[in-house]
């Protein structure tokens, strides 16, 4: 049994690896900097560094994320002193002393304010709110479906304790999945409190994260996972 559940946690970072790797080399693919060996090495180094850490304690990610610089340290030193000689020589980078001033394009003509909202209008495709929500319900709806009461609704917004989306120009509607046995889950109001936008709130509630192993946030709130996934969040808004 042991092993097991030993052969699908390998299975399972192994399917994070090439995630994560088939998604930074993409990325690179895109930057001139990067040469089609060192986009493959990279890519390949990331998935390894993200299949390592996904199934860490909750802890031990904590102290990982204090420790950034030293981790950084330590990758760049694994690099440099890796080898395949027998006395473990060091491989040389070659680092240049002065780095030669970027040539870009620049910015090229700036829009006004004005020619910036009829691009932007142009680009905008119009979606419902539950297209990417999920289902939502107002007070009234809430009330009748689950006994919430508006008042205690009220007090939950004002203090923070619940995700609340404007529908329209006035009326807020609340998105179902928070709600637990009546109440918020444990931790939205935490995670509402990292984000200004309760929309970008609820959307990096509800969608698959890789942080989470591809699971989705409001799922492990649900589970009583909380810790976990207010962890992810601070990690991931911190760096914004």
């Amino acid at each position: 049994m042991a092993g097991s559940h030993v052969q699908q946690g390998r299975a399972r970072q192994a399917q994070v690896a090439d995630r994560v790797a088939a998604k930074v080399a993409d990325v690179l693919r895109a930057d001139a900097t990067f040469e089609s060996g060192s986009v493959a090495l990279s890519a390949r180094i990331a998935g390894a560094a993200a299949a390592a850490i996904v199934d860490l304690p909750v802890s031990v990610r904590r102290e990982l994320s204090k420790r950034q610089g030293e981790l950084t340290r330590r990758i760049r030193g694994l690099v440099e002193s890796f080898s395949d000689a027998p006395d473990g020589g060091k491989i040389a980078l070659e680092i240049p002393k002065a780095v030669e001033p970027s040539k870009g394009e620049g910015l090229g003509k700036i829009a006004t304010a004005e020619e910036g909202e009829r691009l932007l209008d142009e680009l905008a495709v119009a979606r419902k709110l539950e297209d990417w929500a999920g289902p939502v319900a107002g007070a009234n709806e809430l009330q009748r479906d689950f006994g919430i009461a508006r008042s205690t609704l009220n007090r939950w917004q004002h203090a923070g304790e619940v995700i609340a989306l404007l529908k329209g120009t006035r009326k807020h509607v609340y998105p179902i999945e928070q709600f637990i046995d009546g109440r918020p889950a444990k931790g939205i109001g935490t995670i509402a409190a990292l984000v200004s936008n309760q929309r970008v709130a609820w959307l990096w509630l509800s969608q698959p994260n890789p942080m989470l192993g591809g699971r989705r946030p409001i799922n492990l709130l649900q589970q009583d996972h909380a810790e976990e996934v207010v962890d992810a969040a601070q990690t991931y808004f911190s760096a914004q």
